[in-house]
């Protein structure tokens, strides 16, 4: 039996009354291929990132392991750091030997970072309010790490070829 007037009205589902049960990481989780998909098509568009030839599977190599990882972080659970950062230097090394650039692994990020929150706008009704910055915060957090440690491992490939052509 319901306790009060809102667990009742939530129970019997009234209008105007939200029966947000899903934090924003179950909400990525559960809608992760279209994010995927989504997140290609903005890539796919932006005539910056075109310049590099690559399939769509290269062009996403890196991205479901990065959206399960910030899904994770955003649940609390432990994620293998030495893991974490050896998936993002791989994914710069990779991204400087296909012809990126920085900026292009930035614009990259952020248009996940776009998806993500989209999807979290059209799942609004749904989701845990109390959770959501902080799960939105840490899902950015994980986005960033990542970003600054493929930029890192992009610039040892970039200068270790700059050290090789003076020699």
């Amino acid at each position: 039996m319901p306790t009060n007037h809102s667990e009742q009205t939530a129970r019997h589902g009234q209008p105007g009354v939200s029966l947000a049960s899903k934090r924003a990481p179950d909400v990525v989780r559960d809608n992760k291929e279209l994010v995927i998909a989504q997140w290609l098509e903005r890539v796919n568009s932006k005539p910056s990132l075109m310049v590099v030839t690559l399939s769509e599977s290269e062009r996403k190599d890196h991205v479901p392991d990065l959206l399960d990882e910030a899904i994770a972080h955003a649940c609390g659970h432990a994620v293998e750091v030495d893991e974490r950062q050896n998936a993002a230097e791989r994914h710069g090394t990779l991204r400087y030997h296909q012809g990126y650039s920085i900026p292009m692994l930035i614009v990259e990020a952020q248009l996940l970072q776009d998806v993500i929150a989209e999807c979290l706008r059209d799942n609004f009704r749904i989701l845990d309010i109390s959770n959501l910055l902080p799960d939105i915060a840490k899902i950015a957090d994980t986005i960033a790490v990542e970003l600054a440690d493929s930029a890192r491992a992009y610039m040892n490939q970039y200068e270790w070829h700059a050290s090789r052509k003076i020699s």
